[in-house]
């Protein structure tokens, strides 16, 4: 149940109207009833839904049990160190027990291990990625500051199992959520606000990211049968699609948020206008990178043990990242890839005195910012390939695959005649390799991508002018609603949703 869904705009209305009905004492409950109903309709199925819900609340009770024990036992460290256990079990049963498995038969091609998938069927749990963090920091943070308020049983559900985060994020802490507690009252700005979220939400989803992904999947499915100018086209798309629709979701998740009068932080700040790759992860799904850091990188001795170590630490704390995303050797490659990059910065930050933030120079900070965007886009190679070997033919292929490929290849064996023999048949040239449909939708969701980039690095200035301009909101709504009706296509998954 997305939020561009028809289902949840009924789902939405229906929970905002009694919300702002209810006595301010009733709306948490309220919302907490919500979200569990959210979670079990946006399963797959109902039933698995009711299943996944009942196994959700367990794992939030024995959750909860370790953060009292936490806040009030004389051996926190031990109660924290078994809500990280849990959930790291609880996740990487889930997600990871068909890797692990691919793995071991990778290792020792031990039949049983190829026939286990066929014997035990596991399905993974709506938003199981999000809330096993989410919970693991509650539990690092209660321990590392056990002077503060203790939650309630309640008050903890309510906050892991908050509806309009719980499926694309941002991933909260305890403080994101409190803070807000007591602040729940109508408010016009937020209104105003949470408008503009939407509309940017929409228009990045339903206009730029599902066009690109329709254009760029053929590529990604059989990168061996394209020319390398569609190689290199799809990782730019595929960069294009993924930033514009998990920022898109992410707007309409705060702007939900918004709606019912929580701030909730904010996850991307114009990423892709980084200079550096160190810069980029401050500003890209920035509540995972900032997860990261103070509950992996720190914990891992940050820069204190060393320059070889910090290296490490960066790798090891990028190639968790990439595992969080998904089970598969593509996501291990992806985190590895940017683990050696930020390593690689770190060292000629230290060696050299390289900055490696914003130039002076206009042209040169330019020229940096369009060679993160291009490490980016190859790095989206390996984030979307469908498989270790569909990546390694991607990225082969960009250096190996002209559209003349196949025939200088079977002309150097000697097999020329082969090509010949089926030219009598098909026409000349019948071993060029394809090339991508629709490239102009590249070229306008490029545009769409830059403006949204400017207007996220200029917002604070565009809110303040639009401010007392109630009819440029209404209107803005209208031309995004007919502009949907006109020119959106099939509506695709969400990307993140699947991590």
């Amino acid at each position: 149940m997305l939020y561009n869904s028809i289902l949840f705009f009924v789902f939405f209305s229906i929970v905002y109207s009694i919300y702002w009905l209810l006595p301010e004492r009733k709306r948490s409950d309220f919302l907490l009833i919500s979200s569990g109903i959210f979670y079990i309709v946006a399963s797959s199925t109902i039933l698995s839904g009711i299943y996944f819900f009942l196994h959700f609340l367990i794992i939030v009770l024995f959750n909860y049990f370790a953060y009292f024990k936490i806040k009030t036992s004389s051996k926190p460290k031990a109660w924290m160190i078994f809500a990280v256990l849990l959930n790291a079990i609880n996740l990487g049963f889930f997600k990871y027990f068909y890797f692990m498995n691919r793995i071991l038969f990778d290792l020792t091609k031990y039949p049983f291990f190829d026939e286990v998938p066929r014997i035990l069927q596991i399905s993974l749990p709506l938003a199981v990625s999000f809330y096993s963090f989410q919970m693991i920091a509650a539990a690092v943070d209660a321990y590392r500051k056990p002077e503060g308020v203790l939650i309630s049983l309640k008050q903890y559900l309510g906050f892991v199992i908050f509806f309009p985060v719980l499926i694309v994020g941002p991933i909260l802490r305890t403080k994101d959520y409190f803070i807000n507690i007591g602040h729940l009252s109508p408010d016009k700005d937020k209104i105003v606000r949470a408008s503009y979220l939407m509309i940017s939400g929409l228009i990045k989803k339903i206009l730029i990211a599902d066009p690109v992904a329709g254009v760029i999947a053929p590529v990604f499915g059989s990168p061996g049968q394209y020319d390398n100018l569609s190689l290199v086209l799809a990782a730019f798309g595929y960069a294009i699609q993924v930033y514009c629709d998990f920022s898109g979701l992410t707007d309409m998740a705060r702007a939900v948020g918004l709606y019912f009068g929580f701030e909730l932080p904010e996850n991307f700040n114009a990423p892709l206008f980084s200079p550096s790759g160190r810069e980029l992860w401050q500003r890209w799904h920035m509540s995972l990178s900032f997860w990261l850091r103070d509950y992996i990188y720190f914990p891992l001795g940050g820069s204190k043990k060393g320059e070889w170590r910090t290296y490490l630490n960066l790798i090891i704390t990028m190639t968790v990242g990439g595992v969080w995303h998904g089970a598969d050797y593509t996501f291990i490659a992806w985190g590895f890839y940017w683990g050696v990059i930020l390593a690689f910065e770190r060292f000629l930050v230290g060696k050299f005195g390289w900055n490696d933030e914003d130039s002076k120079s206009k042209i040169l900070n330019f020229l940096r910012i369009q060679f993160v965007f291009c490490l980016f886009s190859f790095s989206a190679i390996l984030f979307r390939a469908n498989s270790a070997t569909k990546m390694v033919q991607h990225v082969v292929g960009i250096a190996t695959n002209t559209q003349n490929y196949l025939s200088t290849s079977l002309q150097s064996l000697g097999f020329g005649w082969i090509e010949n023999s089926i030219s009598l048949v098909t026409g000349p040239s019948p071993f060029i390799l394809e090339s991508m449909k629709n490239i102009e939708k590249i070229g306008y969701s490029y545009l769409g991508f830059i403006v949204f980039h400017w207007i996220q690095s200029r917002k604070d200035l565009l809110l303040q002018w639009g401010r007392g301009k109630d009819w440029l909101v209404v209107a803005c709504g209208v031309v995004t609603v007919f502009a949907i009706a006109l020119l959106s296509e099939d509506s695709g998954a969400c990307i993140y949703c699947q991590f």
